[in-house]
């Protein structure tokens, strides 16, 4: 189903070396591997950097506090249809809020072909939506990115998460069945404020927080 020019529906929506450092030990740099950490080093800081889904997974396990926000790890494994780059999409208010206090500090994504992700934050549902920090180089072929954030700092106030991608995206399978008023929407004119009715599958989206600063 076509609902807007390329935009397509699927079915639904510390410092030392200590590689395998202990859950919870509060350290993001020694929870990855050698190329993580050389990653890290390189990184800017408050911007994201590009990891393996191994170094991804170490820091989402080894952080304390961590909550995994708009898809759960079932929803971004699933395979979707096209999404048209440059549309951003804005989530449900079921799955996207984050309060104030925490640290956004991962994402992942997945376009078909290699461009960017930036991902997006307002602090009012389906306001204006504006870049959480730099937009980095997604792979290509439809592989998942998987992205840290060095040294992020935290949201001042409740806030709601979207995404845009420079290439097309790929959807989730799964739609979220919400109630009126609760429905994502999508808009393609920066700064992205106006958005139009969405209620079926969503670009494939998740994105790593804790409340307490571990890095």
């Amino acid at each position: 189903m076509i609902i807007g020019p390329g935009i397509s529906i699927g079915g639904g929506i510390g410092v030392d070396s200590g590689v395998g450092a202990a859950p919870g030990s509060g350290d993001m740099r020694s929870l990855l591997s050698a190329s993580g950490q050389s990653a890290y080093d390189a990184a800017a800081t408050d911007n994201f950097f590009a990891v393996s889904q191994a170094d991804y997974a170490a820091v989402a396990a080894g952080l304390s506090s961590v909550t995994k926000y708009v898809m759960s790890d079932d929803l971004v494994a699933e395979n979707g249809t096209a999404w048209s780059g440059t549309y951003a999409q804005a989530y449900p208010s079921t799955i996207s809020p984050v309060p104030s206090g925490v640290y956004l500090f991962g994402f992942i994504s997945r376009t078909s072909t290699s461009g960017t992700s930036t991902p997006l934050i307002s602090t009012t549902f389906r306001g204006t939506y504006t870049a959480i920090s730099n937009s980095p180089t997604t792979p290509s072929g439809g592989v998942r990115g998987y992205f840290l954030r060095k040294a992020s700092t935290a949201t001042s106030a409740t806030s709601y998460l979207g995404l845009v991608n420079s290439t097309n995206g790929l959807l989730g399978t799964t739609g979220f069945n919400v109630s009126a008023g609760q429905q994502g929407g999508y808009d393609n004119t920066v700064p992205y404020s106006t958005w139009v009715s969405w209620a079926g599958a969503y670009q494939i989206f998740q994105m790593l927080g804790t409340p307490t600063q571990q890095w």
